[in-house]
């Protein structure tokens, strides 16, 4: 187990879930992580890109278990380009298309029930819908991305508030990404093109900025997904650095994860085991801490017991971290 220890905190790599499949148990280019009770997760495979889009098989919502069971595949062939998930507490799930500029929603089972949505710049029109969250009361933020704002819908779809605005001062977007909500109702934003996170009110008042300072060692670099655990500690998929930044409430930097899984997951294990000349070659590697890296990570969420769970997109897998509170380091008597 690796455990990277700052500040009083540590994180323990847990395990990794997945590989690069097309269809069944594994992902293509997934891009989204939602958390549902009992251990579940839904993820989304975004699939491969082509001109205009591409509706294909191996863009799809996944649901498996944090200990790497398959519990099944759906919405296949039903989205261009799918970008963000989000539970509902009545356990419903909610996915995002960016193409199609609308919201569609599932039953946990995974049948469709519907849409809402329609593409403009006016209140309540949608180009380019990224992130979604939902709050404690229901309602749903929306990341806005090519209107470079943030909206907030009931989960029917009527428009509540919102906010934002093209640009690069407190506020202001440029092509923003991911979304969370912690505890207290605030909203975290992965401002993308702005490289930083910003965190609002719940109805949108500014409260901070992170991330975009000039310094290569802490600076983030397109930020996509945004998480928070029950401590207000906050996790950022920084894409264009291959890692996880960690930042306390404040917004100070704290450390960052770049990934742990140098052992195959359950379902990749199956298949290099199910091939002679695979394993042959697997074993032959004396140094696997490369293919534990991340490789352009994009979504992210925190469970109710503060696991983080991170796509690994390029490498078609999650790789979970476990924190552990209250932790003391050991004393040595010398």
């Amino acid at each position: 187990m690796l455990t990277t220890t700052v500040a009083g905190r540590t994180w323990n790599f847990s395990h990794a879930i997945g590989r690069n499949s097309a269809a069944g148990a594994g992902f293509t280019q997934p891009t989204a992580v939602a958390v549902a009770p009992d251990g579940i997760l839904y993820v989304l495979s975004r699939g491969q890109e082509g001109p205009g889009g591409v509706v294909a098989d191996n863009k799809r919502i996944g649901k498996v278990s944090m200990d790497q069971e398959f519990i099944r595949d759906f919405a296949r062939r039903e989205f261009i380009w799918p970008a963000g998930l989000a539970v509902s507490g009545d356990g419903e799930l909610y996915c995002s298309d960016e193409y199609g500029h609308y919201i569609a929603h599932y039953s946990p089972d995974g049948e469709r029930l519907g849409q809402w949505g329609e593409p403009g710049a006016d209140e309540g029109q949608l180009n380019g819908p990224s992130g979604i969250a939902f709050d404690a009361e229901g309602s749903l933020y929306v990341v806005d991305s090519l209107n470079d704002r943030v909206q907030k819908f009931t989960k029917g779809g009527q428009y509540l508030t919102g906010w934002g605005g093209p640009g690069d001062g407190d506020g202001q977007f440029q092509r923003p990404w991911g979304i969370t909500v912690d505890g207290k109702g605030d909203v975290y934003v992965a401002d993308w093109g702005n490289n930083r996170v910003q965190k609002f009110s719940p109805d949108g008042a500014f409260q901070l900025s992170f991330g975009g300072s000039g310094d290569e060692g802490v600076a983030l670099n397109h930020p996509a997904g945004v998480a928070v655990d029950s401590e207000g500690d906050v996790y950022v998929t920084d894409w264009g650095n291959k890692l996880v930044r960690i930042y306390d409430s404040s917004g100070e930097v704290l450390t960052a994860l770049t990934g742990d899984a140098q052992e195959l997951s359950k379902w990749g294990k199956a298949v290099i085991e199910a091939n002679p000349d695979g394993m042959k070659a697997y074993r032959r590697v004396k140094d696997l801490s490369p293919l534990g890296k991340f490789e352009r990570p994009v979504g992210i969420a925190v469970d109710e017991q503060d696991r983080i769970i991170i796509t690994d997109s390029t490498r078609g897998r999650l790789q979970v971290y476990a924190k552990e509170k209250n932790f003391l380091d050991a004393q040595f008597n010398l």
